[in-house]
């Protein structure tokens, strides 16, 4: 099985990384989650063989489609794994770009020069990532979201749904910008923003 990929989760993302893998030309072994009542419930024609210790001493290809970044993060941390990393046929990537380990790259996504991407991050459907972005470790780029140029993504950040991120602004680790939101400023950590322009409503708790 050293070709084949195995799926850590079968919620709703897992259907996007299913379909993105299938896409790439993956063969998908199976699933596993630990919620049970999905085990044996195929999630686009994949079996769902059990918890996610069904993965412990997997010897092929695998990846992380939990698409909250604090359990992305505990699972990539819980194993090691041979990690892949998930590109669609229809995402444009600069060849100066670089993908991190484990990093799902979805439909329609545009990633520009020197572009940095992490491990484990999530670029979702049809989001784009301008020149000279890093974007860290368990990041998640919501579908639609906008990074202008310069932009940093601290580690476990997540940009909401249709965002947009203005040259040369940094989002702080593991805060959280909303939907639609126009970040005109730095982000802290912990953080949340929602608005437009973008202003702090409350802080997330540290772990």
């Amino acid at each position: 099985m050293e070709d084949a990929l195995l799926v850590l989760g079968a919620g709703g993302h897992a259907k996007v990384v299913i379909d993105t893998a299938r896409a790439q030309g993956w063969s998908v072994y199976a699933a596993v989650d630990d919620n049970p009542n999905l085990w044996g419930h195929p999630i686009e024609g994949v079996p769902v063989l059990g918890s996610l210790e069904t993965a412990a001493g997997w010897q092929g290809w695998a990846i992380i489609a939990v698409g909250d970044n604090r359990t992305r993060y505990a699972v990539s941390q819980r194993y090691a794994l041979r990690w892949a990393t998930l590109i669609h046929p229809t995402a444009w990537l600069s060849p100066s770009a670089k993908i991190g380990e484990g990093t799902l790259v979805a439909a329609g996504v545009v990633v520009q020069p020197e572009a940095q991407i992490g491990r484990h991050a999530i670029l979702n459907t049809a989001c784009s990532i301008d020149h000279d972005c890093v974007v860290g470790d368990w990041v998640h780029i919501a579908p639609g979201a906008r990074l202008a140029g310069g932009v940093h993504v601290d580690e476990g950040a997540l940009v909401g749904i249709g965002a947009v991120v203005l040259p040369n602004i940094r989002i702080g680790a593991w805060s959280v910008v909303g939907a639609g939101a126009v970040v005109t400023r730095e982000v802290p950590p912990h953080a949340v923003v929602v608005g437009v322009p973008a202003r702090l409503i409350r802080e997330v708790a540290d772990g």
